[in-house]
């Protein structure tokens, strides 16, 4: 059904030609407005030439740049902006892969065309969402907890080893857990605050960003004493 609200523009990013026509064909049923590329290189340059992009629906596997690439040049010109990677591979070091170049949630193929579209449409929603916060926090806020410190509006945490960027999924999910400093914050919170989904969607992806998480916080990510999983419950950040 069209939704004549939406004005959103999609980079669908996807080399195999008949499910690239389906996907095309059902996102702009939906009302938002598809540049398709076929390969990795086009993609980056249609990213450049043809945007701005309100979030990025990339496949893993493309002719000449694969999508970890795509996604991490994306990244480098756009850290707000929400990518979401199709993979047939479901493997943690791809995922772990994925979320290190900046992708910030995972489908896997054979996916539910109606998953896709809830998807799509949660991950513009948050841009649209980002902008409106941004444009109240000209003066951003900003979180800290121990020796850690996340500035919202740009995007960036202190840690004792400098500053690193972070995507704005990764900001708002250390958010959820500054605000709550020692405090378990179960899954479910997390993926209806953070991700927007459902408390019932099972997913792993949780667990890969916790992994991308710790490398930049932890001493030892192997052995994390300030980003701590909580056996059927959820994570909780350690005042360190």
């Amino acid at each position: 059904m069209t939704n004549p609200g939406h004005h959103e523009k999609l980079l669908l990013v996807e080399d195999e030609p008949h499910l690239a026509f389906t996907l095309k064909l059902n996102l702009e049923a939906e009302g938002f407005e598809v540049t398709h590329a076929a390969d990795g290189a086009q993609a980056v340059q249609d990213f450049a030439t043809k945007g701005p992009f309100q979030g990025v629906i990339l496949d893993v596997m493309l002719p000449e740049m694969d999508g970890f690439q795509v996604a991490r040049s994306i990244r480098h010109h756009d850290p707000k902006i929400g990518i979401l990677m199709l993979t047939a591979r479901t493997g943690e070091d791809d995922r772990l892969q994925g979320f290190e170049a900046g992708v910030d949630d995972y489908i896997s193929k054979p996916f539910h065309l109606k998953e896709l579209l809830a998807r799509v449409r949660r991950m513009t929603e948050r841009a649209a969402l980002y902008t409106q916060e941004e444009e109240k926090n000209k003066d951003s806020p900003r979180f800290s907890i121990g020796n850690l410190e996340l500035d919202c509006g740009q995007l960036t945490l202190k840690t004792n080893s400098g500053v690193v960027p972070v995507t704005k999924l990764e900001s708002d999910f250390l958010k959820e857990l500054m605000i709550h400093p020692g405090k378990v914050v179960s899954r479910e919170h997390l993926l209806e605050k953070v991700w927007g989904m459902r408390a019932t969607t099972e997913t792993r992806t949780i667990d890969n960003f916790v992994v991308r998480l710790r490398k930049m916080i932890e001493q030892d990510p192997k052995d994390p004493k300030i980003l701590i999983s909580v056996r059927g419950r959820g994570y909780k950040l350690n005042p360190h």
